[in-house]
């Protein structure tokens, strides 16, 4: 079992350039992966959410990558727009004419000015460069992977755990049907002979009423129903596939069966019972959201 939980780094450098990828990831329905690269590795986007698929099936997953050019000089480029120093000194000459302001322009502050020296990164890539994002990528990749097989681990103890409890509470509510079903035959006699008071009661015609009546209110379809799916989310808890769309459907499973049995149950021991087992289902829910 993987939890859908995890963050994994890695980083990757060469005497050029050094490269680092971290990868975050929390729940989701399904693998969406959300890529944050500089311009350089947009155009290999693509492959990198093939790797991605491989590794994690399913989750939110952020993927940050930055690239860091060892000797920046050597891959800067600079122009200079000499026409618009041209403009600023004309306008200055303009200007000290027109005020009578004597003209003293230094190079260092013209050189300052907007648009004068632009100084532009370079967006090529080393040789081999692309081997060495992939090589980061595939190393965060696996380390998220472990990560979330490490948080799987704790998320099956507590499911264990928590199953353990939901099986206690059904056994009790299983030990209580035959008193439940006494009350309630007990019940159904008491209205049918105050409705039919003073007339003559057909004992075999009574008996068969009560047994309809029973049929509807008994809970054993219920519990039947209940073991087979606790049986079957124990057997997929201890899976070591991804199984958490299945958990989730069982989840489900679990508290219609449950709600079943207190809409039918008027036993406050069997009440008692269904609310705890409602809050260990409901347990189980929020730790299924976390399944892989």
């Amino acid at each position: 079992m993987k939890s859908m939980t995890g963050y994994g780094t890695a980083r990757v450098q060469t005497k050029d350039v050094t490269v680092e990828v971290s990868i975050r990831s929390v729940n989701g329905r399904f693998l969406e992966p959300r890529f944050h690269l500089p311009r350089e590795f947009v155009p290999y986007e693509g492959e990198l959410k093939k790797v991605l698929g491989t590794t994690l099936l399913r989750g939110t997953v952020d993927v940050f990558v930055s690239r860091r050019v060892k000797n920046v000089a050597t891959k800067a480029q600079m122009t200079v727009n000499d026409a618009l120093a041209k403009k600023y000194m004309a306008a200055y000459k303009h200007l000290s004419k027109e005020l009578g302001v004597p003209m003293n322009v230094h190079l260092e502050a013209l050189a300052r000015l907007p648009e004068i020296i632009k100084i532009e990164d370079s967006y090529e890539l080393f040789g081999g460069e692309d081997k060495i994002l992939k090589k980061a990528f595939a190393q965060a990749c696996a380390n998220c992977d472990k990560e979330r097989s490490r948080e799987g681990k704790f998320l099956q103890k507590d499911l264990q755990k928590l199953l353990l409890s939901l099986e206690k509470q059904i056994k009790v509510i299983s030990e209580l049907r035959g008193e439940a079903n006494a009350q309630l035959q007990d019940r159904y006699e008491q209205k049918v002979r105050a409705r039919l008071k003073g007339n003559e009661i057909d004992s075999s015609r009574l008996s068969q009423e009560i047994v309809i009546q029973l049929e509807k209110a008994d809970i054993n379809e219920e519990l039947t129903r209940l073991a087979e799916h606790i049986k079957n989310y124990r057997q997929l808890v201890g899976s070591q596939q991804a199984e958490g769309k299945k958990l989730d459907f069982y989840t489900q499973e679990l508290l219609r069966e449950v709600n079943t049995i207190g809409s039918k149950s008027q036993v406050a021991k069997i009440t008692s019972s269904v609310v705890e087992a409602k809050t260990l289902i409901e347990r189980l829910r929020e730790q299924v959201q976390n399944v892989q």
